[in-house]
């Protein structure tokens, strides 16, 4: 797999920093995966006793600021680039952020990976209008709690939905699929950053459990809650830029690590937790190399 990109450097001087946080992991109980039928009346029922699932633990989320070199898609999981958009922070509004901002990050994909084709899935700004808000379930607050956004059955059954030509499908199947979320800050990142497992330190069997969302008759996806372990090692990028965006594998047909769907989830960090909302953007997508 290319890797043509250089890590960040570090253009400006920050206090490398761990930090001391809570994560709210998913106790693993003597259940069957969770499986949510939102064609069933009692579907908002089921979501709420996810709770019973709450296991908060302690976790030190390592700064990797300096370091960031030595993580890389292959091997972690998890890679920071450096890519700059010129006038970013002239872009007004979601929609001219997204048309900007799309096509230039599925070029970074494919110079990064190599990958000859892309398609994107998914387009999401997290963007609190208030910093009050308290419903973290909305689409524009940062998604708290570990998880991945695909189990492997999952992808193969999105590219199945989204590739729906028998003859194309295997022919990119052939090949090597991945699934990449590039996550890149608006603006500096203090509030509410983004942290990802190392891949090294998880254990796809123990750590991710399936969880499966019916949408409607033959139509459903599945993603993974994370179990803790103390093997697991949490990784962040201190301040991090919006020239410093960092992607992350959510599927990988070849990879020798198994699916590899990267764990990760937002943090607080008690230092920030009075600074303004953060402004971040990912944009997931499949990428196809020939190899």
């Amino acid at each position: 797999m290319a890797a043509t990109l250089t890590a960040t450097p570090s253009a400006h001087v920050f206090e490398k920093q761990d930090v001391a946080t809570h994560i709210n992991f998913w106790k693993k109980l003597d259940t069957p995966p969770k499986v949510i039928d939102l064609t069933q009346p009692n579907a908002e029922q089921d979501a709420a006793n996810a709770k019973e699932h709450d296991d908060p633990h302690p976790v030190t989320v390592h700064d990797v600021r300096g370091e960031e070199q030595n993580y890389t898609l292959a091997k972690n999981g998890f890679q920071y680039v450096s890519h700059e958009v010129p006038d970013l922070k002239d872009l007004s509004g979601e929609e001219e952020v997204k048309r900007v901002l799309v096509p230039l990050t599925e070029e970074l994909v494919k110079k990064t990976t190599g990958a000859f084709k892309t398609i994107v899935l998914q387009t999401r700004i997290r963007n609190v209008a208030e910093a009050g808000q308290k419903d973290r379930l909305a689409e524009n607050f940062p998604a708290y709690g570990p998880h991945c956004d695909m189990t492997p059955v999952g992808a193969e059954n999105t590219l199945q939905n989204v590739i729906q030509d028998p003859e194309a499908l295997a022919a990119l199947k052939a090949g090597r699929v991945m699934v990449i979320n590039v996550w890149r800050p608006l603006k500096i990142i203090t509030r509410d950053p983004l942290s990802l497992c190392d891949w090294q330190s998880v254990e796809e069997q123990n750590d991710i459990v399936p969880n499966r969302m019916i949408f409607r008759p033959g139509i459903w996806h599945e993603f993974g809650k994370i179990a803790y372990s103390e093997k697991q090692k949490w990784c962040y990028l201190s301040q991090q830029r919006p020239d410093e965006p960092v992607l992350f594998m959510q599927y990988d047909n070849k990879s020798n690590y198994g699916g590899l769907s990267l764990p990760h989830t937002a943090f607080v960090d008690s230092r920030f937790v009075e600074e303004e909302p953060r402004q971040s953007i990912e944009i997931k997508m499949y990428a196809f190399l020939k190899e």
